[in-house]
């Protein structure tokens, strides 16, 4: 090879490098910092910023409280909302279960749990008078027949509507259980 392109390489290889080098000393270089103009009589002292100035209204201030005390009850654990779905006919019950994530209440009074048992859970509409109520991810559903139905029943059953359901006879009981340690907080509305 000519000795000419071999330095003409080399001197490239060079700038490259060189310019690889200056870049990475301009991005390690610490951000800029905001400068404060120092007026020569205030001695570099900031003003603080101007406040609005507020009004007093013409109208009389009342003691009471317009807000109403509601407390928010929901299980401490995840996957401690149980909703069942009891469809019974004669002798006969299926059971439809869904899981839920999460889910709460709220209710007016605070609620006297004293007698709540962790394990067993609570029946939140049938114990509780409450303004609202949510649940949250249903993560898991699971239909239990008794033995009598043969599978083709219980699938035809599956495809039911719940109004198809009580045309043919059967009657709904819903319960939603939470279980578990439960958390109980004031919320204002």
């Amino acid at each position: 090879m000519p000795l000419k392109t071999r330095k003409a390489k080399k001197t490239k290889k060079a700038k490259k490098l060189a310019i690889k080098k200056t870049a990475k000393v301009v991005a390690k270089k610490p951000p800029a910092t905001k400068t404060v103009k120092k007026s020569a009589n205030k001695q570099g002292k900031r003003k603080p910023p101007k406040k609005p100035v507020k009004k007093a209204a013409n109208k009389r201030v009342t003691s009471k409280s317009t807000e109403k005390s509601t407390w928010r009850i929901s299980p401490e654990n995840s996957r401690s909302v149980v909703e069942i779905d009891i469809w019974k006919k004669d002798d006969l019950k299926i059971e439809y279960v869904k899981v839920y994530r999460t889910g709460w209440i709220i209710v007016d009074q605070l609620p006297d749990l004293s007698g709540y048992d962790p394990d067993e859970g609570i029946n939140i509409f049938e114990e509780f008078e409450f303004d609202d109520h949510q649940l949250h991810d249903g993560a898991q559903e699971n239909s239990i027949f008794p033995n009598e139905l043969p599978l083709e029943e219980r699938e035809r059953l599956m495809t039911l509507s719940e109004s198809e359901l009580a045309d043919e006879g059967w009657t709904l009981e819903s319960v939603t259980r939470f279980s578990g340690p439960l958390l109980v907080e004031q919320v204002n509305s």
